[in-house]
């Protein structure tokens, strides 16, 4: 069950299935879970409940031994970082976006320096400070581009 958990829900073992060892799984399941968010229109409210107890459950599946290395089939801590990223408006499609593109390259290319800095932290506290870095400027993105919608109603 924990790995169930740990990978996303199964989202990144379907990864590893197709795909093996490459890279790409937190991407998947960070697309997924805004397909999700976008298709079933969560709520602001619930999806806060939603990232601290996916926050929570990462804490209690993932051990430090598994997560060495960072594998791609774990994918519980890229959904966490981007249920952080969608808090901005995950309802609509633009912020969405924004919030997804700039939560992905900014984990990939561990940019800003902080999202590197996070990584470096041991075990698998690392593994999701790094993400949640990245998903607070996917949060920050998002709001940018929230605003301006509401902006130009």
């Amino acid at each position: 069950m924990k790995t169930f958990i740990a990978s996303g829900f199964g989202v990144g073992l379907i990864w590893k299935s197709l795909f093996g060892d490459k890279k790409g799984g937190g991407t998947f399941a960070s697309f997924v879970f805004v397909l999700l968010l976008f298709l079933f229109q969560i709520k602001t409210v619930w999806l806060l409940i939603i990232f601290v107890l996916l926050t929570i459950l990462y804490f209690l599946t993932v051990d430090d031994e598994s997560c060495s290395n960072d594998p791609s089939w774990i994918t519980l801590d890229e959904i966490v970082g981007m249920s952080l990223a969608s808090l901005a408006s995950p309802s609509e499609l633009l912020p969405l976006v924004a919030g997804f593109v700039i939560f992905r390259a900014s984990d990939i290319l561990k940019q800003p320096n902080i999202v590197a800095q996070m990584e470096s932290i041991p075990g698998k506290k690392g593994v999701l400070y790094d993400d949640l870095a990245a998903g607070a400027f996917g949060l920050l993105g998002a709001t940018i581009v929230n605003q301006f919608i509401v902006l130009s109603l």
